[in-house]
């Protein structure tokens, strides 16, 4: 599977996060959860690209299902792109003061985290639907964008990106938790369906 985005993306994401403690710059919660979610972002964006397929049209005829072959690329991605993320986190966590860094909500942020990497090979499911099982990511990197500008723009009472101990801090994790297994249920579903969409003899 392509590895170069998704490297690069925890790159970018190691790097945004660094910078502050490289240059000693005391951060506050909030800060930190900001740089939380650009590593987040960075990293689901090259999520992305890991199902992407130039091969697709000449390995119709294969032992397995389309379905189990994005399987394998994206459990393995998921579970990458998580790490990933938590080692961009790490060094942004020690900006924090030592009383303050006990109170970062680890959890919550990785909810986000997981989310936006879930949807995003969902959305890439998308893309090699129209695509004959080739670009996902031309559906999942404009899209994953798009998302994260949405729920950075969302006013306060629908806020999916609030600053810790907010009041409606937990509610809104509820939903970032949820949408992890329901955007690996949807790229499970759709998966496989590059395949019944393609014409008959090609």
């Amino acid at each position: 599977m392509p590895k170069a985005p998704l490297a690069l993306g925890g790159l970018i994401g190691l790097l945004i996060t660094a910078v502050p403690s490289l240059v000693h710059t005391g951060l506050g919660l909030s800060d930190v959860a900001v740089l939380s979610r650009v590593a987040a972002a960075a990293v689901a964006l090259g999520a992305g690209f890991v199902l992407d397929d130039p091969a697709a049209r000449t390995t119709v005829a294969v032992p397995v299902t389309r379905r189990t072959q994005r399987a394998v690329r994206a459990a393995p991605a998921l579970v990458l792109a998580m790490a990933m993320w938590a080692a961009a986190v790490a060094p942004a966590r020690t900006t924090l003061p030592q009383d303050a860094r006990p109170l970062l909500p680890w959890g919550g942020l990785a909810a986000e985290a997981a989310a936006l990497v879930a949807i995003s090979l969902a959305l890439a499911t998308v893309g090699l639907r129209f695509t004959e099982g080739e670009r996902g990511s031309l559906v999942a990197a404009p899209g994953i964008l798009l998302l994260v500008i949405t729920a950075a723009l969302l006013p306060e009472g629908a806020a999916l990106f609030l600053p810790p101990g907010h009041t409606s801090w937990t509610a809104a994790h509820q939903v970032w938790t949820a949408l992890v297994p329901a955007a690996l249920a949807g790229a499970a579903l759709l998966a496989g369906g590059a395949d019944s969409a393609r014409p008959a003899g090609r």
